[in-house]
């Protein structure tokens, strides 16, 4: 099977979010179960070009009435595995994907359509014609169209594509003049094609003419089909229910994996947690906090927006400090939460660590020093951070949402069973009874070793998940 799989950002190389953990392990994951898979990623100006082998290849790109001229160059993700990324000096060397303090980038229509384009050109120029062709969130949406609108006589005539939708928050609305630079028949930009709220619609665009959808989580799926969650799409998912399937997530065990993890001061495992507790000494002391063996720590490390939830927390903030515990968070988000978090550590400096802003090695000190891990999520399409804390032996508290519901499992202490703690309602007296339910258990000792071990056995590995994306590749083959 020879897949083209194709993202806006891939980790380690790129990354703003869970999309780049999925597009750095998804595909290494289906190289292992023997899928041909080269990876394609444009070449922002973060990306230290000199580590990677130029081609000889060129992307010419004619959008609306210019042509842009890119060129590739080659790396790897493993020794199965191949990037190629897209070098196009007028629009992506830039520090970031997407956009400055500013806001996005005023071009990100020129930017991605010439991308949704290249991703195609470089199949021609390598005479690598794909079996699947699958594609990530809106910024590659517009491929499922492009293809189905291919001559007779093109190479990649009649290849089907798969279009994974991560978070329907984020859909790719550009103005109407944005239709002349696709390529696409301007008779495609109506309310039945390409067009949505008088603006060309990346997403809906995919929605519509991919030959498969898939989400990142079977609980997603379902919640897309409703106004709640569909985000004003929740009709078109409807009409293309038969072709929409929910694959979880999985994760990386090559980088979260608490008994290899060269980032954490110790290593642990399942049977021997003793690493675990110099995890959490180190993190106290990285924030200069105490180390009370009484008080758990409870961490989070997140995008810190309204969607994580963190509204439900500035208004639990005064319940949820009246109890024992340490607080670190880890993030960078909407500046009214980012405020919150540090007028919330200058009032408990000894209880409450904060840092703003991103930074990996901190991030698995983190998830391995923790105690519990909060994602009192509004919606999760999958959430990656709560398969990492099972993972380290950092049970997480979680609401019933998406992929959290799915990859957590609630305490129920009588059958000594479950992974977690899971409330359902996004309310500040749910999410304190949660925490108190958590921070009751760790006192319980035989307990709480019994809620460690069952976390640290789950296996999220992405196997499971590439054998399901293979079988769905299977299905959409011509």
């Amino acid at each position: 099977m020879k897949v083209v799989f194709a993202a806006a950002e891939v980790a380690p190389f790129v990354k703003t979010g869970g999309l780049a953990d999925v597009a750095g392990a998804l595909p290494k994951a289906l190289s292992a179960i023997g899928c041909r898979v080269i990876v394609v990623l444009p070449l922002y100006g973060s990306i230290n070009a000199a580590r990677l082998e130029k081609t000889g290849i060129a992307v010419p790109v004619n959008i609306g009435n210019q042509t842009y001229r890119g060129t590739v160059y080659k790396g790897r993700l493993d020794a199965r595995t191949d990037v190629y990324f897209i070098h196009q000096q007028e629009l992506y060397s830039r520090p970031n994907p997407y956009g400055d303090a500013n806001g996005d980038y005023p071009d990100n229509d020129a930017r991605f359509i010439y991308f949704n384009h290249a991703v195609l050109e470089l199949c021609r120029q390598m005479k690598f014609r794909p079996d699947v062709i699958h594609v990530n969130d809106w910024h590659l949406a517009l491929v499922p169209a492009l293809l189905k609108h291919l001559p007779e006589n093109d190479f990649l005539y009649g290849a089907p594509s798969v279009l994974s939708l991560h978070n329907l928050a984020y859909q790719g609305h550009f103005p109407p003049e944005a239709m002349k630079l696709t390529g696409l028949p301007e008779s495609l930009f109506a309310p039945d094609g390409v067009e949505m709220y008088g603006k060309l619609a990346f997403l809906k665009s995919g929605i519509l003419f991919a030959d498969a959808l898939t989400t990142v989580s079977p609980s997603y799926a379902k919640e897309i089909l409703t106004p709640k969650y569909g985000f004003g799409l929740e009709g078109f998912l409807k009409r293309r229910k038969k072709s929409l399937s929910g694959i979880l997530n999985g994760i990386d065990p090559a980088e979260w994996n608490p008994q290899t993890d060269r980032l954490i001061p110790a290593r642990y495992g399942r049977k021997d947690l003793s690493g675990k507790a110099k995890c959490r000494a180190a993190l106290l002391e990285r924030f200069g906090l105490g180390n009370n063996p009484q008080w758990p720590v409870i961490g989070i490390v997140s995008r810190l927006i309204e969607q994580k939830g963190f509204d439900v927390v500035t208004k639990a903030a005064e319940e949820l400090m009246k109890l024992g515990f340490y607080l670190i968070a880890v993030g960078t988000g909407q500046p009214e939460y980012e405020e919150f978090f540090r007028k919330l550590q200058a009032s408990y400096p000894r209880r409450v660590g904060i840092f703003i802003g991103y930074d990996n090695a901190l991030s698995h000190l983190t998830e391995a020093g923790s105690d519990l891990f909060l994602m009192p999520s509004l919606f999760e399409p999958c959430g990656l951070n709560q398969m990492y804390s099972l993972a380290y032996g950092t049970p997480p508290i979680v609401r019933a949402t998406g992929g959290l519901k799915d990859s957590v499992e609630n305490w129920r202490p009588a059958a000594r069973k479950g992974t977690g703690f899971v409330f359902k309602e996004a309310t500040p007296k749910s999410l304190v009874a949660a925490v108190k339910k958590g921070i009751a258990t760790f006192h319980k000792k035989p307990e709480w070793r019994k809620l460690i071990e069952n976390g640290m056995a789950k296996d999220f590995s992405w196997g499971k998940s590439a054998k399901l994306y293979l079988q769905l590749y299977k299905k959409v083959l011509p």
